[in-house]
């Protein structure tokens, strides 16, 4: 099951829908209208995702998903690959404008910053993203295009975690260190949610704060 968050998300999407055609449609620009369809794409592709896997995904169960034609679909993402990362990057941008919007309490300790940053990073990777992420790790190793498509993905994602720390954590922003310590912390979580292969996600998620100690005493910060 997707998390609480994305569900929230997806229920303003289709209130939005709705609004769509009712009368007060013509009220709506044509920018607006394309936003609403675009995002009812990308959080079908979600749940599609979530539901089926990557291997068994396929545009028109998205299409059918999202109740929108094939061209509008085709109109915004060219290929599966181009659709699966796009809503992996739709939803991860949700889960970090959360984090921007209720940023951890500030701390004068760099050290409390840091696990502060850590259990949101935990949180953030939580439930679908987790689980869209694992589904397309897997199926990128024998498809080249969708190995470039994460490519560029993780690339970003470094470059809004270092963002994301100079907003909510400064003082830890400001080491020359915090980059690497955000993506090592960012790689185990990654690592336990691998885990949900073979075991359930209350005994990963009981490994998590003893992962998150151990982290915090290698970084050697104060």
């Amino acid at each position: 099951m997707y998390d609480s968050r994305l569900r929230r998300y997806c229920d303003r999407v289709a209130a939005q829908t709705d609004l769509a055609i009712r009368p007060a449609r013509s009220r709506r620009t044509q920018a607006e209208r394309r936003a609403t369809t675009r995002r009812a794409i990308l959080n079908a592709t979600l749940e599609e995702l979530d539901a089926v896997g990557y291997a068994s995904l396929t545009t028109a169960s998205v299409v059918a998903r999202a109740g929108v034609t094939r061209g509008a679909q085709a109109h915004y993402f060219a290929t599966k690959a181009d659709l699966v990362v796009q809503a992996l990057r739709h939803i991860t941008d949700q889960l970090i404008e959360e984090l921007i919007a209720a940023p951890p309490k500030r701390s004068e300790s760099v050290r409390e910053q840091y696990g502060l940053l850590l259990q949101r990073l935990w949180e953030l990777n939580a439930g679908i993203a987790s689980t869209a992420l694992i589904e397309l790790w897997v199926a990128s190793r024998t498809d080249p295009e969708l190995a470039e498509h994460l490519d560029r993905f993780q690339k970003e994602i470094n470059r809004h975690l270092g963002e994301t720390a100079r907003t909510v954590a400064p003082e830890f922003a400001a080491r020359d260190d915090a980059k690497h310590l955000l993506i090592n912390g960012l790689a185990v979580i990654r690592g336990l949610w691998l885990l949900r292969a073979v075991t359930s996600e209350r005994q990963i998620r009981r490994l998590w704060p003893a992962a998150r100690d151990q982290l915090l005493a290698g970084a050697g910060l104060e």
